[in-house]
């Protein structure tokens, strides 16, 4: 978790609490049900001083700006502002900015909040890709990608899959049950959005692959040529700018 300024959102944890509230309301739930669901969900960061002051604050500051603003909830942030133990995070001149953010938020939250309005739900990431997959990925009618399905992961956002390059498809059968971590040292990429069927296929499965282990992630990200996450209608682009410094003709 990072801060990178005063604002009540210009933090991480403030802004994964707006947007944990935001994807519960749009799923269903009602203000108090979704509240109750994250009180649940979080109970490491609400035992952490600092980041239950976090917690508050940024979810008064969302239930207001939704039209959502649960009383005990408002409470909670008005005192955590009248207390001013929220400041000791400060210092310098940046508590004198962070007092007048506090302020604003304050004032806020004793005026009424605007009308509800309907919040539709974030389309969600999703794959049908399996670790340990070896996918051929065709970037035009010349140059088909070998990728390899090294990990699945999830959040409220949905469904990633993390994968490799390995290299050029060069149209032969693969045999390998197995992929070391010297063979998985392209470029690797978090895919953002489900796989297009038009463009892949599935070579092999249940190939064996690294471990997601803290040697195989100082190996990868100490790599020449980074990956990034990106969407699968984005990752033709970001392809053609990455064959060419591999040197894979």
């Amino acid at each position: 978790m990072g801060t990178w300024g005063t604002a009540i959102f210009s933090d991480d944890l403030a802004a994964d609490i707006r947007d944990s509230f935001v994807d519960l309301v749009a799923e269903g739930l009602s203000p108090a049900d979704a509240t109750q669901r994250m009180v649940g969900e979080l109970k490491d960061i609400l035992a952490a001083e600092d980041d239950a002051i976090v917690f508050w604050l940024a979810l008064a500051a969302t239930q207001w700006k939704l039209g959502r603003l649960l009383e005990d909830v408002r409470e909670r942030a008005i005192q955590i502002i009248d207390s001013g133990e929220e400041l000791r995070r400060w210092e310098g001149s940046y508590i004198k900015q962070r007092q007048k953010h506090l302020a604003k938020l304050r004032a806020q939250l004793l005026t009424p909040p605007p009308t509800p309005r309907k919040i539709k739900p974030f389309p969600k990431s999703s794959t049908d890709l399996r670790v340990g997959d070896i996918v051929v990925f065709r970037l035009d009618e010349h140059t088909s990608v070998l990728l390899c399905v090294l990990h699945l992961w999830g959040d409220r956002g949905g469904g990633y899959a993390n994968i490799c390059l390995l290299g050029l498809d060069k149209a032969q059968p693969f045999v390998k049950r197995e992929i070391v971590l010297a063979e998985t040292l392209g470029p690797h990429y978090t895919m953002l959005s489900h796989e297009p069927a038009d463009r892949i296929s599935i070579l092999a499965r249940g190939v064996r692959v690294p471990a997601q282990e803290p040697q195989s992630f100082r190996a990868w990200n100490n790599l020449a040529v980074h990956g990034h996450a990106c969407k699968w209608d984005q990752f033709p682009d970001a392809l053609r700018k990455v064959l060419p410094k591999l040197g894979w003709q």
